[in-house]
């Protein structure tokens, strides 16, 4: 009975310390991970088309509608005239939108899809993905609303509506 009751506490042992490891090793991996609500948005700084250069540190105080796109994604055509109509509604109030293309994507193409879609925002090309590398893109669209004080309000996969520009940016553009 004594060698029953050791084996059962070194079991109930075992089996705690097995939860533990379990729990240790399901907490979220920040480090290279993506980018989440909270975070800290990086700061950059990219040459659009025209030649102006963009720092987002210097966009403080203003919200900024990070978006990565391709040319060929119909989420992307979609939704840009939302995107165009939105900044063009409250581009007064502060709100910045820049278009990030992929790094694989071609200034035809790119100007072609601006130029069709309207694109009245900053487009820089992300020709070696520094951008993409630096928010850790890995899925095109992703868009990132960052809050005035830099911080990431939303990072959204896939196309955007106006309930969630409204919902996420509102209260910044009133």
């Amino acid at each position: 009975m004594g060698a029953e009751k050791c084996y059962m506490g070194v079991w109930r042992w075992a089996i705690v310390m097995l939860c533990l490891l379990l729990l240790i090793a399901c907490q979220p991996e920040r480090k290279g991970g993506p980018l989440m609500k909270g975070d800290e948005a990086p700061d950059f700084a990219a040459k659009d088309l025209d030649g102006n250069v963009i720092v987002l540190s210097s966009l403080a105080g203003k919200p900024v509608v990070l978006r990565f796109w391709e040319t060929n994604c119909r989420f992307c055509r979609a939704d840009t005239p939302l995107f165009n109509s939105y900044f063009e509604k409250y581009r007064d109030k502060g709100l910045h939108v820049v278009y990030v293309s992929s790094f694989y994507e071609n200034i035809e193409a790119v100007k072609e899809f601006i130029d069709l879609l309207g694109v009245p925002f900053p487009v820089v090309m992300d020709e070696e993905a520094k951008l993409a590398d630096l928010y850790n893109v890995k899925v095109y669209p992703q868009t990132f609303m960052i809050g005035p004080d830099r911080t990431i309000l939303a990072n959204i996969f896939g196309g955007v509506g106006e309930a969630e520009f409204q919902e996420i940016l509102g209260k910044y553009l009133q």
